[in-house]
């Protein structure tokens, strides 16, 4: 079998689903909120919603997908112009021979940032080939399944009013979630007042569910350690399961100090890349939970190596995002307790441009837990009227 097409469509989408369009206007701190001009909303700075789908094609029909985000559209250059001609002719079940073919081909401009995430959404095609030519679903190549179905946890709780949150808290609870995140308001930029708002919001979720549900807070890259160390010393009293990427991806020094200030367990790796990123995470002890992303760290042939690493340093994995590539590999690998899941909070609705769904047969979670069913491949079906 060879690979004789590679294709590259685009949508005006998001690969988080409703999530980045909803975000656009929410209030949560950002790495850009020490800017007064930037501080209300992630819509005043962020790129509008894209995604980008490739087809790989082989000589026998068997057609793969992979996708990653792409709204800057600069994934169709990146395979057109240079990836193609690593791909056509070759196996595509010689997973890691491409990978690293394409990882070392890209290295004067790559490494990391959109040439990986162009190479994870052929990795993950691949996979998919794999898995339709050999009928075995993607967990079970990658030698799954450890469990029947995966757990998921609500991540939302934007910090819209105490009312709000408070039925939004709620309803997770009643829809049998047994975990959720929920996003901080503010950073230094805003002072000790900022500080006591992060705090009350924290209060007002942990007051609504009790003490058996897990409460974990997410700071998206928005905070410095001074800052970082003295909010997390006023929110030990709430038995937070991890606080999620308190600084900008690089300033690892920081995560590494900031896990000897606090008992809070300190998550990141979304926006990290290649199992050497996570291996500068790991050896400097900065987290102890990572959150690679398929769709940017290399696809499942590095993410799997990930997972590995994470294992033997006794570091927990929980992918960032949901997503069926995610759900195969939390169903692959034990050291994956759980998976993010982006509900629709019940005082709001799904925006206008996501009613349309991007894939047809992606499960939906059942009192907190998702079943994959034993498909082909990747087992979904992209939706071609939105591409």
């Amino acid at each position: 079998m060879e690979i004789t097409k590679v294709h590259v469509r685009h949508a005006d989408r998001s690969i988080w689903g409703h999530l980045a369009e909803r975000e656009k206007t929410l209030p949560l701190v950002t790495p850009l909120d020490i800017y007064a001009d930037f501080q209300e909303t992630r819509g005043s700075w962020f790129w509008e919603s894209g995604m980008a789908l490739v087809e790989i094609e082989t000589d026998e029909g068997i057609i793969g997908h992979g996708w990653c985000e792409d709204g800057c559209r600069a994934v169709a250059p990146v395979i057109e112009n240079h990836l193609i001609r690593l791909l056509i002719g070759q196996n595509p079940f010689e997973v890691e021979g491409i990978y690293d073919r394409l990882y070392r081909g890209t290295l004067p401009y790559g490494r990391k940032g959109m040439a990986l995430q162009a190479i994870s959404a052929i990795d993950i095609a691949l996979w998919d080939i794999v898995g339709k030519a050999t009928a075995k679903p993607v967990f079970e190549l990658l030698g799954g399944p450890v469990r029947k179905r995966v757990p998921v946890y609500a991540s939302a709780l934007h910090p819209v009013g105490r009312q709000a949150v408070q039925e939004e808290a709620k309803t997770y609870v009643e829809q049998g979630f047994s975990a959720m995140k929920c996003r901080f308001p503010y950073g230094p930029g805003n002072g000790v007042q900022g500080m006591a708002a992060n705090e009350a919001h924290i209060a007002c979720i942990r007051e609504t569910i009790g003490d058996d549900i897990e409460l974990m807070a997410d700071a998206y890259m928005g905070w410095d350690f001074n800052y970082a160390k003295k909010m997390c010393r006023r929110l030990e009293q709430y038995n937070l399961a991890w606080v999620e990427e308190a600084f900008v991806p690089d300033d690892l020094d920081s995560y590494a100090r900031l896990r000897q200030e606090t008992s809070i367990p300190i998550s990141g790796g979304e926006h990290e890349y290649t199992r050497y990123g996570f291996q500068q995470i790991i050896s400097k002890r900065a987290m102890d939970i990572i959150q690679p992303d398929l769709r940017r760290c290399g696809g499942f042939t590095e993410a799997r190596k990930i997972a590995a690493m994470a294992s033997a340093a006794g570091v927990t994995l929980i992918p960032h995002a949901y997503g069926i590539t995610h759900l195969h590999l939390a169903l692959a690998f034990p050291e994956i307790p759980m998976v993010e899941y982006f509900p629709v909070p019940c005082w709001d609705t799904l925006p206008d441009v996501d009613t349309e769904p991007i894939f047809f047969g992606e499960p939906q979670p059942e009192d907190g837990y998702v079943t994959v069913e034993t498909r082909p491949g990747l087992g979904v079906e992209v939706n071609d009227r939105i591409f």
